[in-house]
């Protein structure tokens, strides 16, 4: 039985991708010859111009209803637009929050007034989001969360910390959790989900410089910071609805099977004759090429099933959990069996269309806690597929 990643419709669907790309990536993209970016503000402006140019061309928002400025296709055609962009390595999704997810969950939850507002603008470009969930606290234990949103008069007024926010400092809005009711027996209960505008008083962003010198996480501080009744989104004190949609369509998006089997087979055509004469070396990177393949094949299961039923399950848990601890095995083993001049190479934030292997490393170690740490993905496929007790998938 063949797939439809492979029907008349699916290759007819990647063949006009293909052009398109072919004809609207920038001048040099993928050779020395593109100009890398002077500065995280400049690159930020130029991924900004890049959406736009999706948008524009009809490939923003693949699977979003046409109503609010997407293509109106199924999640098939939005699975194969992630597998060519990342064959020709485009430019990434600078608004992926926004796009994968926040649009997502305000699909589903959002009033008609929210969707208006905030679901075209998401897709131009002209409105980034980042994530207010994690706190110092409560990063894997989100129901820890302290940050509290009190009524005032007609709105609310929010004071708490959130860290590990994602480019906050050039986000134009914030999805955010906060606790609107005490803490009680269910602790995930009394939390609420609010669209927070970053240009509020008394909010403050401060970026945490990392190893690589970029600044991709920030804190962000709250004092007393005033949002509008309408902010909200859901009902009050049931934000956990809120933030668990949008929790599984950030795995669902950071699945990255596709990215990782373009990784395993540039692996296997980076090996220089002498270590692919080795078969203990052949075998470990001929063994990564057949997991990336199979991980491949699972991602077209998982796009299917989420498809027919209509939501996210526990399947992109497993999706998440199987391809970010394979990039680290593919990245461990590049660094142990390539020569030095293939693995040595400038780590600058971004990507400007080639592969760093040191900063792949780097963002390996990322990809395993963002979305849910591998120690979470694990406790909730135990509980929810294997029927193991609370806790039982820690031990």
């Amino acid at each position: 039985m063949s797939s439809p990643f492979d029907g008349d419709h699916a290759r007819a669907f990647r063949s006009e991708l293909r052009q398109w790309f072919a004809d609207n990536l920038p001048a040099g993209w993928g050779t020395e010859r593109f100009a890398p970016h002077a500065d995280e503000d400049a690159e930020v402006r130029f991924l900004r111009g890049w959406q736009r140019t999706l948008y524009d061309g009809g490939w923003a928002g693949i699977s979003w209803p046409a109503e609010y400025g997407g293509r109106g296709a199924t999640l098939l055609e939005q699975a194969i637009f992630v597998e060519e962009r990342d064959r020709v390595k485009a430019p990434f999704d600078i608004g992926i929050v926004g796009t994968q997810m926040v649009g997502p969950m305000l699909i589903t939850f959002g009033t008609q007034e929210q969707k208006d507002r905030y679901l075209r603008r998401i897709l131009t470009g002209e409105d980034l989001w980042c994530q207010g969930f994690s706190e110092p606290e409560a990063g894997s234990d989100l129901a820890g969360l302290r940050t509290r949103a009190v009524a005032d008069g007609d709105g609310w007024r929010v004071s708490g910390q959130k860290v590990w926010t994602s480019r906050a400092q050039h986000a134009d809005m914030m999805i955010l959790l906060a606790r609107t009711a005490p803490v009680g027996d269910v602790p995930h209960r009394g939390i609420s989900a609010f669209a927070v505008p970053m240009d509020r008083s008394g909010l403050t962003v401060r970026p945490l410089r990392q190893i690589n010198g970029s600044a991709e996480f920030c804190e962000v501080f709250l004092d007393e910071v005033p949002i509008a009744a309408d902010a909200l989104i859901g009902k009050v004190d049931e934000g956990w609805k809120v933030a668990m949609t949008t929790l599984s369509w950030e795995r669902f998006a950071t699945t990255r099977a596709f990215e990782m089997r373009r990784l395993a087979a540039q692996l296997w055509t980076a090996l220089p004759e002498e270590a692919r004469a080795d078969s203990a070396v052949r075998a470990r990177v001929l063994e990564l090429l057949a997991q990336a393949h199979a991980g491949g094949l699972s991602y077209q299961r998982m796009v299917s099933t989420v498809t027919a039923k209509g939501e996210v399950g526990v399947d992109a848990s497993a999706g998440k959990l199987f391809s970010t601890e394979l990039g680290q095995r593919i990245v461990d083993v590049a660094l142990s069996v390539l020569p030095p001049p293939d693995v040595l190479g400038e780590v600058r934030p971004g990507n400007q269309g080639t592969t760093s292997w040191p900063l792949e490393w780097v963002n390996g170690f990322k990809n395993t806690i963002a979305a849910g740490t591998s120690q979470v993905q694990r406790n909730i496929i135990g509980e929810r597929v294997l029927g193991l007790p609370k806790g039982g998938a820690r031990r």
